[in-house]
């Protein structure tokens, strides 16, 4: 495989987090939410203390996660119910796939193409798209799928209003072992109480380090 240089391949890291970005051009759902997915993926990795190369390629793949998105459909975009039409769920489970496939032609690292691939896999083989289980998932899409999962809980959508921090940290452990790794569920909602949850803008607030004061109660 050829591998970018070290300049080269943060051009190209800096050309998609502007795409992935700029997607709320076509969804307003997804406004600064692949920043924050890939901060709360950051914190999560540096609370496990792993090692700084891992911790930066998980906060690329939560900031790129949602990549595939470009291929979609007006359609998709312009879904308003809660459960979609078949067509659109088949169209929304292939954007794992279809980033796998961008991020494999521009020669990035494996290991975030892996997270990106696989940060829609759960714990009981209930994802997609493979519907691998447990310890076949890597561990950062794992803690991906967590932040992911966080943020959108807590985020409007045409069909529903972003639920509180407290209630998505309900939602979450509750999904704890089935479709997330409960070690992992145990140390975000820690993180989360301990540090407070990233502002609702398209970018943190550099003023205050992008943090609110929530604490879970």
């Amino acid at each position: 495989m050829v591998h970018l240089n070290t300049s080269m391949q943060r051009n190209v890291i800096q050309t998609l987090g502007s795409i992935a970005h700029n997607l709320n051009i076509r969804d307003k759902y997804s406004e600064g939410h692949a920043l924050r997915v890939s901060v709360y993926s950051k914190r999560l990795a540096a609370r496990l203390n792993l090692p700084k190369e891992e911790i930066e390629n998980i906060r690329m793949g939560g900031l790129l996660h949602d990549i595939g998105k470009v291929g979609f459909s007006d359609n998709v975009f312009r879904n308003e119910k809660r459960r979609p039409p078949k067509e659109i769920r088949d169209e929304i489970r292939k954007h794992p796939s279809i980033g796998r496939i961008i991020l494999k032609n521009l020669h990035l690292l494996s290991a975030v193409i892996d997270y990106v691939y696989c940060h829609h896999e759960r714990e009981d083989g209930s994802g997609y798209p493979r519907g691998i289980i447990g310890e076949k998932i890597p561990l950062g899409a794992k803690i991906i799928a967590i932040a992911d999962t966080f943020d959108a809980i807590t985020t409007d959508r045409p069909y529903q209003k972003g639920r509180t921090p407290a209630e998505a940290l309900v939602i979450l452990r509750k999904d704890s072992g089935k479709k997330f790794d409960s070690r992992l569920v145990e140390a975000f909602i820690a993180e989360i109480e301990e540090n407070g949850v990233l502002e609702k803008a398209l970018f943190p607030d550099q003023t205050n380090n992008g943090f609110c004061s929530y604490k879970h109660k």
